[in-house]
């Protein structure tokens, strides 16, 4: 579990510096295949979008800026060696707009492995941020642009080119494999993010207190930790691998490290605006070490309990969880808040 567990966090890793949000977001397949069946003077009323991180979408050039109050030149595209071409002229436009286009057990084993899991924790700090950053922020909904926005297409074998959203047609539609449009490139206006969205990978960061299981002692409060990498195939469920650092101290003042190792089932059923309510579910081992008593030991632990998010954005929610775990025959309660990302 825990090499699996690193080889996921190396991954989040990944994606968290592949690149800030940019000037490009794709129109899904679907989407440019509806729009080039729409009348072109209304494809631009509202098209849904993904901003692009990093520079991966940018094209080869820029195409020239639409004006608005430009008006809307309809034409059939030319197709060379299997991919569609523009004309390379400029069309006049009313309102003064124009547009135009070209181409162990010791004494300090404990309170070792505490200070081991609070460099973990730094580390998933800084990938919960990178993310939230990335991935939490990215534009994700509805935009307005002109009729003549440029598009840029890409088609199955790397080919490329470029064209007014109003000259699209369904064939050019099919042979594109990515399309992207840029804000800076004209008239530009968001009409509003999707909604919370958790399909796919996702990344959680959890800080807070909970039980401690000492040995020969009731438990005692301490810190308790969650760092989850899982995938959601479906919005309302998902499963996670979850690590969970916890430490506190016994009466002696001796550190007692407990890391826990879990695989957990989300579910989170209930909608009521930006607020989702749901619980989990998970089994896995623990191990414990008490530097007091010079002790380790591991356990198999079950856990339950209770998620609430408030969603920031269609890929970044603030999560609240509460929960109860079984391990080290003692009954555990918990209360963690923090991020996630999706």
């Amino acid at each position: 579990m825990r090499h699996a567990f690193t080889a996921l966090f190396i991954a989040a890793l990944a994606v968290a510096a592949s690149g800030c949000p940019s000037a490009n977001h794709r129109i899904r397949h679907e989407q440019l295949a509806s729009l080039s069946q729409a009348p072109p003077e209304t494809r631009g009323q509202r098209i849904e979008v993904v901003q692009s991180l990093g520079s991966g979408d940018d094209p080869p050039a820029p195409a020239p800026h639409v004006r608005a109050g430009g008006g809307v030149v309809v034409y059939a595209p030319v197709w060379i060696d299997g991919r569609p071409h523009h004309h390379g002229h400029r069309h006049g436009a009313p309102s003064g707009g124009s547009v135009s286009h070209g181409s162990g057990g010791g004494s300090s084993v404990a309170a070792a492995k505490k200070e081991t899991g609070k460099a973990w924790l730094v580390v998933a700090a800084v990938a919960a941020g990178a993310l939230a950053l990335t991935e939490g922020i990215r534009y994700d909904g509805a935009v307005a642009v002109h009729p003549m926005h440029p598009v840029h297409l890409w088609g199955p074998y790397g080919e490329y080119t470029w064209m007014p959203l109003a000259h699209i047609t369904p064939e050019v539609a099919q042979w594109a494999d990515r399309a992207v449009i840029r804000e800076d490139e004209g008239p530009w206006t968001r009409l509003g993010r999707r909604p919370l969205d958790r399909q796919g990978f996702t990344y959680s960061l959890l800080l807070g207190s909970g039980e401690i299981a000492l040995i020969g002692d009731d438990p005692r409060a301490g810190f308790v930790s969650h760092i989850q990498l899982g995938f959601f195939p479906h919005h309302m469920a998902g499963l996670q691998a979850d690590i969970s650092y916890g430490w506190g101290e016994d009466a002696g003042g001796a550190t007692i490290f407990d890391g826990r190792y879990s695989l957990e089932l989300a579910v989170l059923p209930l909608a009521a605006g930006r607020f989702h309510a749901g619980g989990y579910g998970q089994v896995g081992l623990a191990y414990r070490s008490d530097d007091g008593i010079q002790h380790d030991d591991q356990d198999v632990l079950t856990g339950v309990g209770g998620l609430l998010q408030l969603d920031l954005t269609t890929r970044l929610a603030l999560t609240l969880r509460a929960g109860q775990t079984w391990v080290h025959d003692e009954s555990l309660s918990e209360l963690t808040f923090g991020v996630s990302i999706y």
